[in-house]
């Protein structure tokens, strides 16, 4: 996760964590074993890696979440793929995954929030079956997939 985390340029950590997030605090190690360790009840983590050669060790490439509301019967959706692997159908592939796993747990509705000057992101989302309208926060495009 380390070495996922460093390969990633200050524009995507913005666009997935809406906020600049300094590599150090990122790697903390609270913070990894916070999103490591899920409790699979509550959530799914699904992470892409390019497999080891022999010019070196498998490398994460892409995280993928969906993480259930405690009130309501949906979840919120978000995925992170490394600069070099973005465009590539990586991100696309596990949002697809994850929205398939949402339907195998009888979720009504899938939630994204998407900063606007994310198209690539919102796009991706919309092929999946997401929706967009403007929130209260100019700068955030909220998303819902009805999933039931």
């Amino acid at each position: 996760m380390v070495r996922f985390h460093s390969t990633l340029s200050d524009e995507s950590v913005y666009r997935r964590f809406f906020s600049q997030m300094k590599l150090e605090s990122r790697v903390r190690h609270e913070r990894l074993t916070r999103v490591c360790f899920i409790d699979y009840d509550r959530e799914m983590a699904l992470v892409a890696e390019k497999p080891k050669t022999a010019a070196g060790p498998a490398e994460i490439v892409a995280i993928g979440r969906l993480v259930k509301s405690p009130l309501k019967n949906e979840a919120e959706v978000a995925a992170l793929v490394t600069d070099s692997f973005q465009r590539k159908g990586v991100g696309r592939e596990l949002v697809s995954r994850l929205v398939r796993f949402g339907r195998e747990e009888k979720l009504g509705m899938l939630v994204a929030s998407v900063l606007t000057d994310n198209p690539a992101m919102k796009r991706l989302l919309e092929g999946q079956g997401f929706v967009f309208e403007s929130g209260a926060d100019p700068d955030i495009l909220e998303g819902e997939m009805m999933l039931g």
